[in-house]
């Protein structure tokens, strides 16, 4: 009986180690260069591979895949891989763990069901499929990453898919919590982008503003952020004060279900409501713009003068959001510029366009990167929840890092590709999309199990007692590298190094994760 006692003794000991050991934050860099051609759009800044090579990459919330182009996709030219943000060879990495022999379609993986003639958001994307080592937000050697080595694709950056590698650092315990906290910034330096992993940023939003939702899970294992629009107005009403509007009648007669994806720059509606916004900002449809067709801005047009005073209101369906908005004020969003090399732009021209798309195709609606520029969205793999809340335009509060918790997982050892066969370019798309479902099915299993045996505190307010050193944080959230010439160029800005003192960051507070309940299935945090 003794033995026993001292044994559970030790065990509860160890549990306790482990929680009070728990890992910080990771919080990313991205690369002073904006680029396009339909931007200008922040970079994240990633190593792959070994020795790792340097990629900047575009995050998209719904992908699982870490997508970079590879110099086949520059055909060589140095210019295009510098003005794409580098390239990663996948030949010249000695951790490279190639699932196929052959290039893949891997386009289904950031697609949210908008097909365009034939392709993911119209865009090609074909690409070898393997597994990696990947370095980011100052966290290095993150093993076991599905990564798409892109050699033919339309889209300029590659893709930063963050489901996996989430799931993988936390798995690895480098990470407190499968969890991420994102907004895409604007390219006019005004906003700069973010992106923190198993953790947040509490002075990125206004307070009240959090609207929590559960993931949709997809019959592939896929999850997905989605949410209901049932009220959408374009109010005409001034700066002054974005959050009050005055309007007739909602653009959305019946509700419509939409995804939440920044791979897609652009918000995927309904023609009927793509048009109406377009005409009431000066917009024209010209469909021998990008291959099939865009909204260019009329500067000439007197319904052009709108747009510096348009908010776009959206409410979402749900028990909690009865009195709460979501605001896109389209004078500071919208702004944003087509060039070369898409079709029908040619030279060194600018065309200013308007990023809504229309699809007349239900369950295919998307709220894209430019809906997310005045958001901030966060997400939760643990209880498998999202949150929305508004950007905080005027703040001038401290950075704030705040650590979620979550039950320290077991020890987890990646699945090594038999490299011995090698199957068809279909089956082999199927296995990885199949591989990619199973790893978050286990993952769901195993937190489900930790969930009954760990009691896990409620999560704290923000005024929580555990303050941490700034050095116990990595805080370079803009890179060092200066890619020059390549994309559109932003106003230098200051350096943030580990380990330096700064009087513009605060250090970052522990959260406790959340125990799911029957009826509180919230994303962590929460607000009233």
């Amino acid at each position: 009986m003794r033995a026993r006692s001292v044994a559970a003794t030790s065990l509860m000991a160890i549990v306790a180690a482990a929680q009070k050991t728990m890992p910080n934050i990771a919080v990313a860099q991205f690369g002073q260069t904006w680029y396009g051609p339909n931007g200008p759009w922040s970079a994240i800044e990633v190593s792959i591979g070994t020795p790792p090579q340097k990629v900047y990459l575009t995050v998209a919330t719904l992908s699982d895949m870490i997508l970079p182009i590879t110099p086949d996709a520059c055909n060589g030219i140095k210019a295009c891989i510098d003005g794409r943000g580098y390239a990663y060879n996948d030949s010249a990495s000695s951790t490279w763990q190639p699932l196929s022999d052959r290039d893949i379609d891997l386009g289904d993986d950031m697609s949210a069901g908008v097909i365009v003639n034939g392709e993911a958001y119209g865009q090609q994307i074909r690409g070898l499929p393997g597994m990696e080592t990947v370095s980011v937000g100052g966290i290095p050697d993150v093993k076991g990453i599905y990564v798409g080595a892109v050699s033919t694709t339309t889209i300029n950056n590659g893709l930063f898919g963050l489901r996996n590698i989430t799931l993988q650092m936390y798995l690895q315990r480098v990470i407190p919590s499968p969890f991420w906290a994102y907004n895409t910034g604007y390219g006019n330096g005004y906003r700069l982008p973010q992106l923190v992993f198993g953790g947040y940023d509490q002075s990125k939003y206004i307070p009240g503003t959090m609207q929590n939702y559960s993931m949709k899970l997809l019959p592939s294992g896929m999850s997905t952020m989605g949410v209901t629009i049932d009220q959408m107005f374009l109010n005409i009403t001034g700066p002054q004060n974005r959050q009050t509007f005055k309007t007739n009648s909602s653009l959305v007669n019946d509700p419509i279900d939409v995804i939440i994806d920044s791979s897609t720059p652009f918000c995927w509606f309904p023609k009927n409501i793509t048009d109406q916004i377009a005409q009431s900002v000066g917009a024209v449809w010209n469909a021998t713009i990008g291959g099939s067709g865009a909204y260019i801005y009329n500067v000439t047009s007197p319904a052009y003068k709108n747009l510096q005073n348009a908010t776009l209101a959206f409410h979402f369906s749900g028990p909690m959001n009865e009195n709460k908005w979501l605001f896109n004020s389209m004078s500071l969003s919208q702004i944003l510029y087509l060039a070369a090399p898409t079709a029908g732009v040619s030279g060194s021209s600018m065309v200013p366009y308007l990023p809504f798309m229309p699809i007349d195709k239900p369950n295919s609606y998307v709220l894209g990167r430019s809906f997310l520029q005045q958001m901030y969205l966060m997400a939760n793999y643990h209880n498998m929840t999202f949150s929305l809340s508004q950007l905080d335009l005027d703040s001038t509060t401290l950075t704030q890092y705040v650590k979620v918790g979550a039950p320290t997982p077991p020890a987890f050892t990646t699945n090594e590709p038999d490299k011995s066969n090698k199957l068809s370019g279909g089956a082999i798309a199927g296995i990885v999309i199949g591989v990619i479902a199973a790893v978050a099915i286990i993952l769901g299993t195993v937190l489900w199990k930790l969930r009954r045996k760990i009691k896990v505190t409620p999560p704290i307010p923000p005024e929580a007692e555990n303050i941490y050193p700034q050095t116990s944080a990595y805080y370079a959230e803009i890179s060092g590298d200066n890619l020059g010439k390549a994309g559109v160029q932003v106003p230098p800005v200051e350096i943030y190094t580990p380990g330096r003192t700064s009087e513009f960051y605060s250090p970052p507070m522990e959260v406790q994760g959340d125990e799911p309940s029957p009826t509180n299935t919230k994303s962590v945090p929460q607000e009233q």
